[in-house]
């Protein structure tokens, strides 16, 4: 059951990257070349949208090389710092809406989740269509960081709605840690943070949030 730890900011646009990585305040920290990456991510619910109401998150992505299933379960902490993620992660390969529930609970999905799910339709909710730009940040104590830029287009209800976000992701070291560099680009680049859930997000955008 790997952990989550992730601090997500919104940008005005995709033209804002540019200041972002020409700043000593990322660039120092960037050893690598960056990868990209064009996928589209199909999120699944029970109808009445049980599985949200219960802080779980599931999606799949079947455009990958190795089409994967993503079983979240977690909560933004904005009371602990605006824009915070802390949860877990399940991962399955994917073959089908059909055989979801059975390839996470081999790899270990919680029992509260399968008895939720179990004998329930789970219906395609809504679809964000992504193209990424991510690198490794290496900071100081060993510290290491998923630094990604994502460009969305969700579309819920027969809505489309479009989004820039920066995403980090600790991949080793402490949480204080990111929290302080964190706050660190947030000051220097006035970037407000993400508050809501991509589900909040798609139950706004049809008007039911």
């Amino acid at each position: 059951m790997p952990s989550s730890i992730r601090i997500q900011y919104n940008l005005p646009d995709e033209a804002y990257l540019d200041r972002l990585l020409t700043d000593d305040l990322i660039l120092r920290y960037v050893k690598d070349d960056y990868e990209y990456s064009r996928h589209r991510t199909e999120f699944y619910d029970t109808p009445d949208w049980l599985l949200t109401s219960r802080g779980y998150s599931l999606d799949v992505a079947p455009e990958l090389a190795i089409p994967s299933i993503h079983l979240a379960r977690g909560k933004l902490a904005p009371e602990e710092l605006p824009g915070l993620f802390r949860g877990e992660v399940w991962t399955a390969p994917y073959d089908g809406v059909g055989g979801m529930l059975s390839a996470l609970e081999e790899r270990g999905a919680p029992g509260e989740f399968l008895d939720l799910a179990a004998g329930k339709e789970l219906t395609q909710h809504f679809v964000i269509s992504h193209s990424s730009k991510s690198t490794t940040l290496y900071l100081p104590d060993r510290t290491r960081i998923c630094m990604s830029f994502d460009s969305g287009i969700m579309t819920a209800g027969g809505k489309s709605e479009a989004s820039y976000e920066l995403s980090m992701d600790l991949l080793f070291g402490e949480e204080g840690q990111l929290v302080n560099y964190c706050q660190q680009i947030r000051d220097r680049f006035e970037l407000p943070p993400v508050l809501l859930s991509r589900q909040q997000r798609a139950l706004a955008l049809q008007g039911k949030g």
